[in-house]
Order: structure tokens, then sequence, then C-alpha cells
């Protein structure tokens, strides 16, 4: 399952976590590709990671589509398993910017390719009610951090179709799980110090409703 990194404020994070996605986010803005496929050859979950508080939410495939990289660096960026369906904070997709500015050869490349079929405006409609619901439920706990929620377009790329976004001072998390078939979302949310706190919502592009509830 992979994780979904989505807190903008920097002091939660780790001197040494910031430093990593740091260096990297600079080398890719540099157009350093030998410096960033050795991060990524070494940390394969760097593939899509932002400067934490950064403005513009791009990771390092939005930077080669950018830069009109050598179609081999993104290439080696998808093997590692960089995400063609992120956005970044405008709304652009690698393949946008690849488009928007000409860069014709990587656009083949960056054409979303999502192993799990839903249309756009139901990923749109259900992406809504998830974002609600980190909010209600983080606020309910006294969260004050500022959260970039899981962009749902991007489950549909993974293998097991499921994200996990663990919040600081939640002690737990929310693990989601696209159900392509159903066209529904399926939430788990718990906090490890709070007894029964365990909830469990289905999300659809009508509604989201709490399923299961006290569990954990």
């Amino acid at each position: 399952m992979a994780d979904w990194y989505g807190v903008a404020d920097r002091d939660v994070y780790s001197e040494r976590f910031l430093a990593e996605r740091d260096a990297l986010a600079d080398a890719a803005y540099r157009g350093d590709w030998h410096a960033v496929l050795t991060a990524v050859d070494a940390t394969p979950e760097l593939a899509n990671s932002r400067r934490v508080g950064g403005r513009s939410g791009w990771t390092p495939l939005h930077q080669a589509a950018f830069h009109g990289a050598p179609v081999a660096v993104a290439e080696q960026l998808l093997a590692a398993g960089a995400w063609r369906t992120i956005r970044a904070v405008d709304g652009e997709r690698p393949v946008d910017i690849a488009t928007r500015l000409g860069h014709h050869q990587l656009v083949p490349l960056l054409r979303p390719a999502p192993r799990h079929e839903v249309a756009d405006g139901d990923l749109r409609a259900m992406e809504h009610f998830l974002h609600a619901l980190i909010r209600v439920r983080t606020e309910s706990m006294g969260i004050t951090a500022r959260l970039l929620p899981p962009q749902v377009s991007v489950l549909g790329e993974l293998p097991d179709a499921r994200l996990h976004f663990a919040v600081p001072g939640m002690y737990g998390g929310f693990t989601t799980e696209l159900k392509a078939d159903q066209v529904q979302l399926e939430v788990r949310s718990f906090c490890r110090v709070a007894g029964g706190s365990g909830q469990t919502h289905r999300i659809t592009p009508e509604e989201c409703a709490l399923i299961e509830n006290g569990w954990g």
C-alpha cells in the first residue's frame, strides 16, 4: 500500500525527512537528472515527493515535463512508481505541462493509463466527499495541521488501489481503497490512542455514508 504525504507544515517532520525531500526538489528544479534518479533509485517512494510547504506542489515528474527531460528520465521515474495523475497546486498534471510547453516527445508517456478505470466526474465527486470527511474527522480531534488530502485519481494507478494518509496528532490516519467495479471508495480511519475510534465510510459519487463505527 502506498503512502500519501499530505501535511504542509514543516515542523511535523524530522530534519532528515525534510532535507532529503528538499535536496530532491532542488535537483529536479535544476534539471539534475543524475541526482534525481540516484535519490529515487535509493528510495523509490521519493518518486512522488513534493517539497513540504512548497508553493507549486510539483513532483519530479512535473519538473521532468517542464524541462522537457529525456524520455529515459521519465521512463525511469515511472518505473520507480511516479504517478501520472497527481495534480500540482494549480491543477496541472505532468502531461498537461508537457503539452502546454510543446514537449511532445513526453506526452504519450505521461498520458494517464489507470489500472482501475472510473469516470473523471465520478472521481471528482468522490474526492469532494473524501476531503470533507477528512476535514470533519480531523477537526473533531482538534488537529490543526494544514492538510493536503489524497487525490482520488492516484488510486486508479496503484496495483491494489489503496493509499494510506497518516495524520500527525491523530496517531493514525485514513486508509482509502478505490473499488472501481462498484464506483466507490472505502475509507477506514482511526486514532491509536482512542479506543473504539475506528470508523469505516463508503463514498460514492452521490454520498458519504458511515457503515461501521467503534472498531479499533
